[in-house]
């Protein structure tokens, strides 16, 4: 048989691993939403609005339900859009990079209609010289 003190220091175990555990989900899940929001406002500085849209939404609107599901004490799926809104931000800034680096690369185009700038090589012209007579 179990003696008695043995019961209560299984019993003290369990419940220390239950309080650790129930606390967990809090930490855990603020912490990533931290780390999502920090990785939103570098994509925000990269220009991702601009430069990458589709990314940045996404990673604000994964960012507003973890916060929403983490209001509702809902730990895992606050857990699990925090990790999307972080993955989307990443994606986000690292597009905006690209496409950023592209645009600097390129040259611009003309898109209003106006004609665009003449080029540098220039055509050869072959000038014929014609002797006239006058009329005697």
């Amino acid at each position: 048989m179990i003696s008695h003190t043995v019961r209560l220091h299984r019993l003290a175990m369990m419940a220390a691993i239950l309080m650790v555990a129930s606390g967990c989900g809090p930490i855990i899940s603020t912490s990533l939403i931290i780390d999502a929001e920090a990785k939103l406002s570098a994509a925000k500085a990269a220009e991702a609005e601009q430069y990458a849209p589709y990314e940045y939404t996404a990673a604000e609107q994964y960012l507003h339900k973890a916060h929403e599901e983490l209001g509702y004490a809902d730990y895992g799926p606050a857990i699990d859009y925090a990790y999307k809104a972080a993955d989307a931000a990443e994606k986000g800034t690292k597009r905006a990079t690209d496409e950023r680096t592209k645009d600097l690369e390129e040259p611009p185009t003309v898109t209003d209609g106006a004609p665009a700038a003449p080029t540098t090589t220039a055509t050869p012209v072959t000038i014929k010289r014609i002797d006239i007579k006058a009329p005697q």
